[in-house]
């Protein structure tokens, strides 16, 4: 762990809590192998702190799965290496002031959906956890150089998830909680739509005043925290299963 006179005594407790996001993620569908990456506004202002690569989100284990890494990509501390996809976290973390946490996944329904171009609809309540969800149509697999990053944030604006064309997924939150059920209800939510739109029937949906209505509703500080706890509970209850506490725990 990095060590600094300006270090935020909270600071590994935060970390500890982002790599049970990864695990929460990963329980979630939002694995992908050893893709996938969350990061966490630096207290001090040095960055971020992100999840080392060569390790699934399951595997995230604590604070020191996570490495340090300023806004010109260069890992100042922690062990293993930085994700090339850096420039996602960059770009958004400097362009959205209110936000603490940005993560970056392929969960399958969303990246299936994110190849129409279109945000999830509300054949269900889910799709109204969004006022909107836009779609960035970069054409690269990978976002590796600082323009890149700047791009996708312009195309995230106000939001706190974007669709990435044929790719995946990118979103963030005020705080740790917040990122996480966002990416879970987004994932949800694209879920839901391709089941409806597989229906082949003519949906009906409600008016936009109905849906803003809606999304003030469900979309609030104690729904997110209800959800928060109820996915560590659900991967507590994994973890006793499974009876490998070091993963799941």
């Amino acid at each position: 762990m990095y060590h600094d006179d300006r270090i935020d005594p909270e600071l590994p407790l935060q970390l500890d809590k982002l790599a049970r996001a990864c695990r929460i993620l990963e329980m979630e569908g939002h694995g992908d192998m050893t893709l996938g990456h969350l990061s966490l506004r630096d207290p001090a202002g040095r960055g971020f702190w992100f999840k080392r690569n060569a390790r699934g989100l399951g595997e995230i284990l604590g604070a020191s799965d996570f490495v340090l890494v300023n806004h010109e990509g260069r890992q100042l501390a922690g062990e293993g290496g930085r994700h090339s996809e850096w420039p996602i976290h960059s770009g958004i973390l400097l362009a959205r002031p209110d936000v603490q946490v940005v993560a970056h996944t392929h969960p399958p329904h969303a990246s299936v959906l994110s190849a129409f171009g279109d945000a999830p609809q509300p054949y269900t309540l889910d799709a109204d956890y969004f006022s909107h969800v836009p779609c960035f149509a970069g054409e690269n697999a990978l976002l590796k150089t600082p323009d890149q990053g700047e791009a996708l944030a312009e195309a995230l604006g106000p939001h706190f998830a974007v669709l990435m064309a044929n790719h995946g997924v990118t979103f963030c939150g005020t705080s740790i909680e917040h990122a996480v059920c966002i990416g879970v209800f987004l994932e949800r939510a694209a879920r839901l739509h391709l089941l409806g739109a597989a229906a082949g029937r003519a949906p009906s949906f409600p008016a936009q005043a109905a849906r803003d209505h809606r999304h003030g509703q469900i979309m609030s500080t104690v729904h997110i925290e209800h959800c928060w706890n109820y996915f560590c509970r659900k991967l507590d209850f994994r973890a006793k299963t499974l009876g490998d506490a070091r993963v799941f725990s």
